[in-house]
């Protein structure tokens, strides 16, 4: 609208220099009677075509070509020529040109303005016109002649037009004619009148292009902007959207124009959204934060600005700007919850600066606070090295230093200490924090308390070389130390005593547990007097001991070293006001007779110390061949056992337990070993040489491995758990519970579907040890049974304290029930305690249907024995179930 103000006013301007320059040259057509129809009618049609441009806003140069024609037909022989400045203002081009050749304006395009520069350079240099009579002698014009000479030109009148601008040139008006001669003073005012009206059509076009552009720049920040930009009328209807806010309602432009804007404002928020437009509607702009629904229903959070729209002092309608915050609210209530969680965190949190010296603290939380005794207050802009002490670990501290220098992640285990001076081991994790460039910033700190775990891991690693009761090396620590010495190509001495204490047992039995293992403990501390480093002295079991003497290269010194060790039992044990002695038996076997596998030492030395209690005890004996003759047989089978297990030379039977109502329950897996020459040889054979070997552990991961693999067939015919037995000596192993996770996940074997048997001696030393072991157990789902209940050292109050959930009465217990009375008091007495502990109970051994029924009428749920099933190989036991579930079918 404005633009088009400003046209018509230009154009009224250039209508009365049109009716002043058209009265000039009504007198000069008046003095040429000769040409005066035909004059006059050009000069009209002239002004006519010249005013009809202007007044229909034709394109820039059909309107100065209209001022060409105007000039051409009131000054005969004239040829009119206008150019305007280049952006660069060092240059003129042609705008315009009526009866000069085209060819001669794209000469002159580019035109230099400077002085000397033909006419209209000059002019335009100069800011003064330029009336050159006959150019081809104007110095001026030297560098145009062949141009001149081209086109037969002779005189050029050039006139500079000015801008707005007071002195600004910004294009030339110039005329040419094929004969010299000046201009008239008619002439000259007919020229400058047009050179204005000139340049009042310049300005008009620059005015125009910059309202152009102003709309353009306009209309960018509106359609492209990135945030929803709208216009509403005073009843709130959409008058104008963007692209943005098209994209954010999922509706297209010409769906909204028209609409009022609550199509998009859920009710809950349109009482306080009106508020605000009608506050903006008076004038006063707003911002405020609202929800609004997509075309799909999905909410955004929108932060909206309303400005009004203000024309001649009258609000016409409601300009607004929305920018999504969706992401950004739901990012500050993702921070506020991790502000919340780090302040709650168990473990310690530390943020701190990445680019100062020290890496000072900005944070810490409570439970770091809690961890060192540090609040944030002492720790804010100090560094985290205030928790190193003198044991902190040098390397720790260099890694941690170099990973902070490097801004990597690093997880260490470091000895730090509180602010009281107590040590804790804090495990450490350090991560760098990057900004949007990728550059670390800050450092943060995730650091728990885990002395508790450390001290646990030393323990476990301690026991699993010692003996938990009496701190000694345990029998792997002594087989890894005779190993080393005895594999050593040197030809040191070696010698190892097999200590075994007198008359032990009836102490044990006698006054107790607590009081024997009082006993052994002052056995070890009294043996470790004698028996020094680098010697290695250990428990090997019950109330046995090992030692392994390297620093010894005689017998004399051995003997020597006995005689000490016999000593020490001559003052008696005093325990809780009680005196026991002791004695004990010792044999002793050297590395001077051949030998293959270094634990025949300790084989021969136990062959040599029973030769000694045989002897009455208290004494020495020394091994020889000739003490043991079957020891060559056990040596060898030894390697014939580790021979079985690399060719596959074992075996597993089944032996079926049943209900009272004589169904399959379960089974037990029983190793046998089928020797390809000796047969079967059996277990009471090569159990205890495997036991003393360690090369039980073997066997037993085989029998556990296989059982598992036979219980998918097992379970086709009913039997749905089977039972295994575990050897003492695993529990000893530090990767004992990991192989049985391993293979119970190997086989995907559900709780309650394998049985572990272990015997009484596993409970006999540490008993808090073993109970742990055996929860792991139960936690993988193993059911755990003690066997042969009642035959060895076990008490009830076992099972007070184990994880235990079945209970296999000795077959001792089981023999002639029916008629013998003590053993059925202590059968009776068994069941109904166990049955009130919620422990299932198996009678072993069960061989008579007298023996059975009287099981039945007490009670007992669970039997296995001859009377059922002998122990069958796999196959053979599936023949024989299938045949019972016949029977019970047909029953």
């Amino acid at each position: 609208m404005q633009d088009n103000l400003l046209s018509y006013s230009q154009i009224a301007t250039g209508v009365v220099l049109l009716l002043i320059t058209a009265t000039v040259f009504v007198s000069v057509v008046r003095k040429r009677a000769d040409k005066k129809y035909q004059g006059l009618n050009q000069l009209i049609q002239a002004h006519y075509n010249t005013f009809n441009a202007l007044a229909q806003q034709r394109d820039i140069e059909g309107r100065l070509l209209g001022i060409c024609h105007l000039i051409e037909s009131q000054i005969d022989g004239a040829m009119c020529s206008i150019m305007v400045a280049n952006k660069d203002n060092k240059t003129l081009s042609t705008a315009a040109s009526a009866s000069l050749p085209r060819s001669f304006s794209n000469e002159l395009n580019g035109l230099k303005i400077a002085d000397g520069s033909g006419g209209c350079g000059t002019a335009a240099a100069i800011g003064e016109p330029v009336l050159a009579a006959d150019m081809r002698n104007d110095e001026r014009f030297e560098a145009f002649m062949p141009l001149i000479n081209q086109y037969g030109l002779a005189a050029c009148w050039s006139h500079p037009i000015f801008g707005a601008a007071e002195g600004e040139v910004i294009g030339t008006f110039a005329i040419y004619f094929a004969q010299p001669r000046v201009p008239t003073g008619g002439e000259l005012e007919l020229i400058v009148r047009n050179r204005d009206l000139v340049a009042l059509i310049l300005e008009q076009e620059e005015q125009r292009k910059a309202q152009v552009r102003l709309e353009q720049h306009q209309r960018s920040l509106f359609t492209y902007n990135p945030d929803s930009v709208f216009t509403l009328d005073l009843n709130g209807n959409f008058t104008s959207v963007n692209r943005a806010v098209c994209e954010l309602l999922l509706l297209s432009e010409e769906e909204l124009l028209g609409q009022h804007y609550e199509l998009a404002v859920p009710e809950t928020e349109r009482e306080r959204t009106l508020t605000y437009f009608e506050t903006a509607k008076k004038g006063t702009p707003q911002s405020y934060e609202i929800k609004v629904a997509d075309r799909m229903g999905q909410l955004h959070d929108l932060s909206i600005t309303n400005i009004p729209i203000i024309i001649d002092g009258e609000v016409t309608g409601v300009h607004g700007v929305a920018k999504e915050v969706t992401e950004h609210r739901a990012n500050e209530a993702k921070l506020k919850v991790f502000r919340s969680s780090v302040h709650a965190s168990v473990n310690g949190v530390v943020i701190s600066e990445a680019n100062k010296k020290g890496f000072p603290v900005l944070y810490v939380n409570p439970a770091f606070e809690k961890m060192s005794g540090y609040s944030l207050t002492e720790m804010k802009g100090i560094s985290c090295n205030i928790l190193q002490g003198p044991d902190t670990d040098p390397k720790a501290i260099n890694e941690i230093r170099k990973a902070l220098q490097e801004k990597r992640e690093i997880k260490s285990v470091i000895r730090n200490y509180r602010k009281d001076g107590s040590m804790f081991w804090n495990e450490l994790l350090i991560a760098p924090v990057k900004a949007p460039d990728n550059k670390v910033t800050h450092f943060i700190g995730l650091q728990s308390d885990i002395t508790e775990r450390v001290q646990r891991e030393d323990a476990l690693a301690f026991y699993a070389s010692h003996d938990s009761l009496t701190q000694l090396a345990n029998r792997s620590a002594m087989e890894e130390r005779l190993q080393q010495l005895v594999s050593n190509d040197t030809n040191q001495a070696v010698f190892v005593l097999f200590i075994d204490l007198d008359g032990f047992k009836p102490i044990n039995d006698s006054l107790g547990h607590y009081l024997g293992d009082e006993v052994l403990i002052e056995t070890a501390q009294r043996l470790q007097q004698v028996i020094r480093e680098p010697n290695l002295i250990c428990r090997f079991g019950g109330d046995e001991f090992v030692a392994v003497i390297q620093s010894m290269g005689s017998a004399e010194q051995i003997n020597v070293l006995c005689t000490e060790v016999l000593a020490i039992f001559d003052e008696p044990f005093r325990i809780d006001e009680i005196e026991v002695s002791l004695s004990a038996a010792i044999g002793v076997a050297a590395n001077d007779i051949q030998y293959k596998h270094p634990m025949e030492l300790t084989q021969r030395a136990d062959v040599a110390m029973y030769e000694a209690k045989k002897r009455g005890g208290n004494a020495v004996c020394w091994y020889s061949e000739k003490l043991d003759e079957g020891l060559g047989y056990k040596v060898a089978l030894r390697t014939q056992i580790q021979e079985a297990l690399a060719k596959k030379q074992f075996e597993l039977f089944y032996q079926p337990i049943m209900t009272s109502t004589g169904q399959i329950s379960g089974a037990e897996a029983l190793i046998r070993w089928h020797h390809p020459a000796k047969g079967y040889v059996s277990p009471a054979d090569f159990i205890p040489i495997a036991e003393r070997t360690g090369q039980i552990i073997q066997i037993s991961e085989w029998v556990l491995r296989q059982a598992c693999q036979d219980l998918s067939e097992l379970k086709r015919y009913g039997i749905n758990t089977v039972s295994v037995n575990f050897s003492p000596i695993q529990f000893y192993r530090d990767d004992f519970i990991s192989k049985t996770k391993f293979v119970l996940e190997e086989f995907n074997i559900k709780p309650g579907e394998i049985t572990v048997e272990i015997t009484e001696n596993v409970l006999v030393n540490d008993t808090q040890r073993i109970a742990e072991l055996l929860q792991h157990l139960r936690e993988l789902g193993l059911d755990v049974a003690i066997d042969d209940f009642g035959s060895g050292f076990a008490s009830l109050r076992y099972l007070n304290v184990l994880p235990v959930n079945k209970l296999k009465i000795d077959r001792s217990f089981i023999e002639n029930i029916d008629h013998n009375r003590h053993n059925a008091a202590i059968t009776g007495g068994i069941l109904n305690m166990v049955e009130h502990l919620g422990i299932q109970t198996v009678a072993e051994g069960v061989e008579t249907e007298n023996e059975y029924r009287y099981l039945v009428e007490h009670g007992c749920p669970l039997m296995q024995g001859f009377l059922f099933c002998k122990p069958k190989p796999l196959g053979e036991l599936l023949v024989w179930a299938e045949r019972q579930q016949s029977l019970e079918n047909e029953s």
